[in-house]
């Protein structure tokens, strides 16, 4: 095995010292983020960016939309674009994007220039266009969104020039669709459920009462017995994308290793929906019998090593170097 081993970095080594020169790559977008302003329900929309990059030989770029970063929501922005959180939808948009060429090939020197609305001048090397197709049921309120850009790497023979890092920015677009636009949620009721005889499974039944979309999870839901003495603050980390006016179930799981008695319980929970949050204090039964039987995770042990795969992808590369050579 340790001969293996030996043998395995020194083809590793082999593959490095073959693979050709190395840069890295960077490819960048302007604007960084574009507000489309308000939008008609119903209309296809061009989102044009432009995108520059420093590499010295044609690339292929592959473009992807991918939701906006969850601070996205929590920072109001009104300078360079306008965004409230507060008025905002976090429905989803992937189905509205489309791209009328994917992928995009970028050339070096080739670059123009272009003036963008705030009256900066940009040096580019292609321009890019998505097409954004608002449903005539789309919710109201402010939308964002992001492309990524995925670069697909063409190594050309042995001396071919390889990239040791690839530097991205994504490009963010907001636009607002008219109509009474507000994020609100309120907890319904608590259900508890026995897993295990040390085990308890606590739902949350939480209703957004809004007129947008909102995601939602437990800040906390915190388990008092009957002296006000709190016996576990559960740890929830689920998140539910919930339309308006529809109800769904947050669930976290309260484990004691000495074991769950059965009976009644004060529970205390606060919900957040990012721009705010919900909080309610109920009682919950939990019951002597099992409910919900427990399902064990999926053993792991069986599986190789993260290092063995290294290898074996690895030896493959190497195969595959030595047979186009």
């Amino acid at each position: 095995m340790k001969l293996f081993f030996k043998l395995a970095c020194s083809f590793i080594f082999l593959l490095m010292l073959f693979s050709g020169s190395v840069h890295a790559l960077a490819l960048g977008m302007a604007p960084g983020v574009r507000d489309m302003g308000d939008v008609v329900r119903g209309e296809n929309i061009a989102v044009e960016f432009y995108l520059t990059s420093n590499t010295n030989k044609p690339l292929v770029v592959g473009l992807a939309y991918i939701p906006v970063h969850m601070d996205m929501y929590k920072t109001e922005k009104r300078t360079y674009y306008t965004f409230i959180p507060s008025e905002s939808s976090e429905e989803d948009i992937s189905k509205w994007i489309t791209f009328p060429q994917n992928p995009i090939l970028v050339t070096p020197g080739s670059q123009k220039v272009v003036h963008l609305p705030d009256g900066t001048a940009v040096k580019f090397n292609q321009k890019v266009t998505a097409i954004l197709h608002v449903p005539k049921d789309a919710e109201p309120g402010y939308h964002a969104g992001a492309i990524n850009l995925k670069p697909i790497i063409q190594e050309e023979g042995s001396s071919g020039t390889s990239i040791s890092t690839i530097g991205i920015t994504r490009f963010v677009f907001v636009f607002k669709i008219p109509g009474p636009a507000y994020r609100e949620g309120t907890i319904i009721d608590f259900v508890a459920e026995r897993n295990a005889k040390e085990k308890v499974r606590v739902d949350v039944l939480f209703k957004n009462t809004g007129t947008t979309t909102i995601t939602a999870s437990p800040e906390k839901i915190t388990i008092f017995d009957n002296y006000g003495v709190v016996k576990d603050n559960i740890a929830a980390g689920q998140i539910k994308r919930i339309a308006p006016g529809k109800t769904d179930i947050i669930s976290g799981y309260w484990h004691d290793s000495n074991g769950i008695d059965s009976g009644n319980y004060r529970a205390e929970a606060t919900v957040n929906y990012i721009t705010g949050s919900a909080t309610k204090e109920s009682t919950i039964h939990i019951p002597a019998q099992i409910t919900i039987p427990d399902i064990p995770d999926v053993s792991t042990e069986n599986e190789p090593p993260w290092w063995f795969i290294l290898i074996i992808m690895a030896l493959i590369g190497l195969y595959i170097y030595w047979r186009m050579d």
